[in-house]
């Protein structure tokens, strides 16, 4: 059973939070960074965020699917946190259901967030991007174009999809295959081309494909 540890210094959020998730997963309760360490998914509390922005830096941890929970974000932060990492944001007073939900979800390999920030968060990431001009940049472009060649043809149908902001779900069901599949897919479509999550493989496939 996956571990998830719920950061948090609110002894009632993480009453409900632990009460939605107990039936389903090793729950882990703490007010400290360093627990996170085994866990398979970390729902950490916005307002420690806020209170401590260097706990972005937990989102480098690629092993570890990072879920933020909080009051009213704004967009603009939802957006920051899933560029720097994070796998989803969710409404603290959104029902016990929904954050199973949520955390199923981002344990799949999902990202978390609402359908239309997605091209807004690939938009941040392109910014991010060096300047694309100088000529080992181009070559770097020819370069990763053709490792798009190295993708079967499922896999760049799958990988088609994660560029408009499907998730595994919708892939599953419209390829007709199991959501284990698309896992696996993505899991062989990273590797192949080097990127580390779904958000830098729609950017890859916005900017190669």
């Amino acid at each position: 059973m996956s571990l998830v540890v719920i950061l948090s210094d609110n002894q009632t959020l993480i009453k409900a939070w632990s009460h939605a998730l107990i039936r389903h997963y090793d729950i882990l309760t703490t007010s400290s960074k360093s627990d996170c360490e085994a866990a398979s998914v970390v729902i950490l509390d916005a307002l420690k965020v806020d209170n401590d922005p260097s706990l972005t830096l937990l989102f480098n941890n690629r092993s570890i699917r990072f879920l933020i929970v909080g009051k009213d974000w704004s967009e603009s932060k939802q957006i920051n946190a899933l560029v720097q990492g994070a796998a989803g944001y969710c409404g603290e007073s959104e029902p016990p259901k929904l954050l199973l939900q949520a955390v199923d979800s981002v344990l799949k390999g999902d990202i978390w967030i609402q359908r239309h920030l997605v091209p807004r968060i690939i938009g941040t990431l392109v910014k991010m991007k060096p300047d694309t001009a100088e000529p080992v940049d181009a070559t770097q472009s020819i370069e990763s174009s053709a490792l798009l060649t190295t993708l079967s043809s499922r896999e760049l149908d799958v990988a088609n999809m994660i560029r408009v902001g499907e998730n595994n779900k919708a892939i599953a069901d419209t390829l007709d295959i199991s959501e284990r599949t698309v896992k696996a897919h993505l899991t062989s479509i990273f590797k192949k081309l080097e990127v580390p999550d779904r958000l830098h493989l729609a950017l890859y496939m916005k900017e190669y494909s």
